[in-house]
């Protein structure tokens, strides 16, 4: 029997890139907005797979506001603390599991 291939549906290839990360969002049950630590695992030019111990509060179709710390490299020896960069996605899917959810950016 042949196996069909599997399409992949990103229109982006995803970079494994791991870099610690804040992210915020609105809990519909009290209202807070708290932040919380986690790590991308994998980066592409619309989205991104986190890693965050919040997985397993969050649902899909919520909205983040994320925060990426990328780390002080060498090649930029003058600046000695780069800022943050700050974002927005949609969460698409979650696996509480291993903690993880894949995150669409929004342009």
């Amino acid at each position: 029997m042949l196996m069909e291939p599997i399409l992949e549906k990103r229109m982006w290839p995803r970079h494994q890139l791991k870099i610690p990360i804040s992210l915020k969002y609105s809990d519909a049950k009290t209202f807070h907005r708290t932040w919380h630590a986690g790590e991308t695992y994998d980066v592409s030019v619309d989205g991104m797979r986190i890693v965050s111990s919040a997985v397993t509060d969050i649902q899909p179709e919520i909205t983040l506001e994320i925060l990426c710390f990328p780390p002080n490299q060498q090649a930029y020896s003058d600046i000695n603390e780069p800022e943050p960069v700050s974002m927005s996605g949609v969460v698409i899917w979650r696996d509480i599991r291993s903690g993880m959810a894949g995150i669409r950016l929004n342009s």
